[in-house]
């Protein structure tokens, strides 16, 4: 997560909106907000995490609700815009609060529709919508939010404070390890359960497959060998008998064909005389078709003179109607010209002064502004009067409020002080004491530990002594076999009459003996033991010396009885003191409720009378603006040099003059109009007289053309008469009545040709099978007789064809199913086996042990690291370690490695433990469990730090910064930050009754 921008509008002390540009402010990674005490800093936290989760912790409670504690009070709106990336996508959320009364005046709030936007698109717009965003983008609430990423006042500590149950279930949550818990086991149960699904299905299949035992498969295949011997023979006989009967069928087709080809060219030989009719129509058709052409082209001849005939009548009516019209247009044309000229003379008589005109429409205008500036100055007069009375009745009342306020103020002086300092005091030895009672108690619980440690050192010096007795005596054993055998070496070379190293005698009787092997290697061991159990000797000795000098200086100890009989007495008194100043705090807060509320009033009247007396004097400057404009209106007027300037002569000149000018303008069209007409006019004289023309050259062509066409029907009309009597044809309706039509024509040839074709076809076909048969004699009695057998031995042959494909069929089946069943069980094996394998991680993810050691191995990690960085700070002296109820615990280093509770640590040591945890946590930390974070915003805690540790922290600050390219942020009102950090923000604090509190980049 990274921060972009953020508007923050009626929020605490924010009256209006305030702008921070993150991307400017966070440019060096390392920045602070910096301001007084109650300036607005931690507001700026508040408004982040009030835009994601619509809570503000710190002011609004858990619940959310109480918005009223959170609101501005010169603001109607409580309004937050937040604009940040989560990953590489951008989000921005906008709620907003307007403060509403109801019908009885009592005020209310009202959240407006909130609005999540993710890369320019609106994801949602409802309440309920954006926290179902929220937790789907970020996966931790607000808690976890603000132990880890955005640390606000009262939460900085929060996590090294947790119990470890509580701690466990925050990292569970931020760290999203729930997915290794029951979500694991619910899915492995679901996989485990289709897996038992299968195996059944797969055990159901092969129960369903029935018999395939290899005893049937082998009866089977002797069944099958036994049918397949039995056709073979029966084929052999088939065969021959087919041979016999298809040798007597072939004769008997052939007798059949014989007698049809006899019948065929009988019924030929009857049809001769018909097809010779045929043939002579044909030809008679043929002839007659040819003096056919020349018939219609005469006819078309004789249609087309009566066609020309008629075109020729046509035109001439066409012709006379062309030259009634043209004398027709030509009157028209004279009198048009007539009323042209007419016009031209009207015309003149209406032209007007359009320079007279234009002056009474300037005197017009100029005269109804004249009337529009009195009527603004008469108001602007009265206007003047109301304000100025007004203004007196406020100065009566602002006088009345300021005596009364004087009345409060002695009133509130009357009241006189408290005595704050005695309960300061109380406060003071309250803290004394009970710090006291706490170091008291601290003293007992170390004198009690020193007990047990010294008590510890004593039985562990005891077993270290017996174990150092035992190894001593081990190395005796093995030096003594040592030495035996450097003697023996040393004796191989001696010389008789030589001194001896060892005893200096010249003669060697009794020289020494071999021993066994020694282990050089176990009394190395051996000697290592014996000097590691010296130094823990001396190690234990060193601290049982350090138990009893502490035990001595708790011997002395105070009772803590005493001590908390003293402390209860002063509380009691404390509570008395208190209540009392709480009463006189009441009375006087209602007395500077009064006060305030009489300053504002004073305040407000006051801002009426400045508002008054500035409208006063905006009247008195309209009253001589609008004075100046008549005289200026006036003298436009007298400029115009009309000879009557009244409104009435005015307008009435005006309405004569447009008048004359409207019927200029009309007779202007008219004559327009007329010009339009007459050219319209000639131009269809010249359009007539074109046509006369034409249609005249073209009759002139048509009697041309019906003079050749009688020439042409002349000559072929005598030619046909004298060509049709030579060949024998009596007239043209002969030769008409001869042409035969042309689907009787194509039946006739069709018939002649079949004729022919048959009578050939048939002749050939009888000779090909006089020739076949040879002189054989088809016979009945034999050809029935093979045909009888033949179809006995063919149902014998489908019946145990049958038989053999069934008994085959059935074989494969069984051998297929055997197949089959083997895979089946093999696949059985396989899912046997990973259930097993999901049987056994069902018992280990079962209930959340995994979850647990995974949170416990994460927050081991993060105490590792948070342990490097408090070693730097307090260079070596405390480390960080987590005990085995998963709480933190400090090791005091210099202390001899004393373990303390993390509760006995001071207020700047909270803060620097609190810091590197916080900082290890967010570093591990990732939203949603693949969105890295980006930033870290802390809220408190630097003022109880020196100069020392505070430069220190900031140094791991920078390392942070750098190495992990992470955004860190700090708020403090401590002025030595300001000079280590580059980049801030000033918060001015508000103003009150002049404005909010104001945010600057510095």
């Amino acid at each position: 997560m990274r921060p972009i921008k953020l508007e923050i509008t009626g929020l605490q002390s924010f009256s209006k909106k305030q702008i921070i540009n993150f991307d400017e402010l966070t440019s060096m990674g390392l920045f602070g907000i910096f301001g007084e005490t109650g300036s607005g800093k931690s507001t700026i936290l508040d408004a982040m995490i009030f835009s994601i989760f619509d809570q503000i912790p710190r002011t609004m409670g858990n619940s959310g609700k109480n918005i009223r504690s959170s609101l501005n009070g010169d603001s109607n709106v409580l309004e937050v815009y937040f604009k940040f990336s989560l990953g590489e996508d951008i989000f921005e959320i906008t709620r907003v609060y307007k403060k509403k009364y109801n019908r009885k005046g009592e005020e209310k709030f009202e959240q407006s529709n909130p609005i999540m936007i993710k890369n320019k698109d609106v994801i949602a717009d409802t309440v309920k919508n954006v926290e179902a965003k929220v937790k789907e983008y970020f996966g931790i609430g607000i808690n976890d939010f603000t132990r880890s990423v955005v640390l606000p006042q009262g939460k900085f500590s929060e996590f090294l404070k947790l119990k470890g149950a509580e701690k466990m279930t925050m990292l569970e949550n931020i760290f999203d390890l729930d997915k290794y818990g029951t979500k694991m086991s619910d899915k492995i149960s679901s996989k485990l359960s289709v897996l038992k699904e299968k195996i059944a299905s797969l055990e159901n299949q092969i129960k369903g497959k029935g018999d395939f035992s290899p005893e049937l498969m082998r009866t089977l295949e002797g069944e099958l060998k036994s049918k397949t011997t039995e056709h073979d023979s029966l084929v052999i006989e088939k065969m021959k008998v087919e041979s016999d009967f298809s040798e007597m069928n072939s004769i008997k087709s052939f007798s059949e064909k014989l007698d049809f080809y006899n019948s065929e060219l009988f019924r030929l030989e009857k049809t001769k005389n018909e097809i010779d009719v045929y043939s002579e129509k044909i030809k008679k058709h043929e002839l007659a078709n040819s003096f056919k052409i020349i018939i219609d082209e005469i006819k078309i001849l004789e249609n087309s003179i009566e066609v020309i005939q008629n075109e020729i009548l046509a035109s001439e009516t066409i012709l006379a109607e062309y030259n009634s019209s043209l004398n027709s247009f030509k009157n028209e044309e004279i009198q048009k010209q007539e009323n042209l000229d007419s016009l031209h003379s009207v015309l003149k008589s209406l032209i007007i002064d359009y320079n007279e005109l234009e002056n009474l429409r300037k005197c017009e205008g100029y005269l109804n502004t004249l009337e529009l500036k009195k009527n603004l100055l008469n108001e602007a007069i009265n206007n003047f009067e109301v304000e100025n009375y007004d203004c007196k009745l406020l100065k009566d009342n602002l006088q009345m409020n300021i005596n009364d306020l004087s009345v409060f103020k002695n009133e509130l002086e009357d009241l006189g002080e408290i005595d704050c300092i005695t309960t300061s005091n109380l406060e003071n030895e309250i803290s004394i004491l009970k710090s006291s009672i706490s170091v008291l108690q601290n003293k007992f619980s170390q004198k009690i530990s020193y007990e047990k440690s010294l008590e510890s050192y004593k039985l562990e010096t005891v077993t270290l002594l017996k174990n150092l007795d035992d190894i001593l005596q081990e190395s005796a054993k093995l030096e003594v076999k040592n030495l035996g055998n450097k003697a023996f070496e040393l004796s191989k070379t001696l010389i008789h009459g030589e001194n001896c190293p060892v005893c200096g005698s010249k003669e060697h009787p009794k020289r020494a003996q071999n021993s066994e092997d020694v282990d050089f290697k176990l009394l190395d061991n051996l000697l290592k033991s014996e000097e590691n159990i010296r130094k823990n000797l001396l190690e234990l000795s060193i601290k049982t010396k350090h138990s009893n000098e502490k035990l001595l200086e708790f011997k002395d100890l105070e009772s803590v009885e005493v001590l908390e009989k003293n402390l209860a007495l002063k509380e009691k008194n404390l509570i008395f003191l208190k209540d009392a100043e709480k009463n006189f705090n009441l009375k006087v807060g209602e007395i500077n409720t009064k006060i305030v509320t009489l300053e504002s009033t004073i305040s407000n009247i006051n801002s009426n009378i400045l508002q008054k007396e500035k409208l006063v004097e905006l009247n008195m400057d309209k009253i001589e603006t609008y004075k100046k404009e008549i005289e200026i209106e006036s003298e436009k007027i007298s400029l115009l040099n009309l000879e009557n300037t009244s409104l009435d002569c005015v307008v009435k000149r005006k309405i004569h003059l447009d008048t004359l000018d409207k019927e200029y303008r009309k007779t202007m069209l008219s004559l327009n109009s007329f010009e339009i007409e007459l050219r319209s006019v000639k131009d269809k004289i010249l359009e007539f007289s074109t046509k006369v023309g034409e249609i005249t050259l073209n009759l002139a062509r048509k009697y041309e053309n019906m003079k050749n066409s009688k020439n042409d029907f002349d000559t072929k009309t005598k030619s046909l008469k004298t060509n049709s009597v030579k060949t024998g044809f009596l007239s043209n309706l002969d030769i008409l009545n001869s042409i035969l039509e042309f689907k009787l024509l194509q039946n006739m040839k069709i018939a002649i040709e079949n004729y022919e074709n048959d009578f050939i076809k048939y002749t050939h076909f009888k000779n090909e099978i006089l020739i076949s048969l040879d002189g054989k004699v088809f016979e009945e009695k034999k050809w029935s007789s093979l045909n009888f057998e033949l179809q006995n031995l063919k149902m014998k042959n489908e019946i145990l064809v049958k038989e053999i494909t069934e008994t085959s069929s059935y074989l494969e089946r069984i051998q297929k199913l055997a197949y089959e069943a083997q895979d089946l069980l093999v696949q059985i094996d396989s899912l046997v086996l990973k259930e097993d394998d999901l049987l056994l991680l069902q018992k280990k993810f079962k209930g959340r042990k995994f979850v647990s050691f995974l949170a416990r191995k994460r927050l081991d990690y993060i105490a590792y690291e948070a342990s490097k960085r408090l070693k730097k700070i307090t260079r070596g002296r405390y480390l960080l370690q987590v005990n085995k109820d998963c709480d933190f615990n400090i090791v005091d280093v210099f202390n001899n490695n004393h373990i303390r509770d993390s509760a006995t640590l001071s207020g700047g040591e909270t803060f620097i433990v609190s810091l590197v945890l916080a900082l290890a946590l967010s570093s591990q930390l990732q939203l949603k469990g693949n969105i890295q974070l980006e930033f870290f915003f802390l809220d408190e805690g630097f003022g109880t730090l020196d100069s020392t540790l505070l430069d220190r922290v900031i140094e791991i600050l920078e390392e942070i910064r750098w190495k992990e390219k992470m955004k860190i942020g700090i708020i403090s009102h401590v002025e030595d930050l300001k000079i280590r950090i580059p980049r801030r923000l000033e918060v001015s604090p508000a103003i009150p009754g002049e404005t909010g509190s104001i945010i600057k980049l510095i």
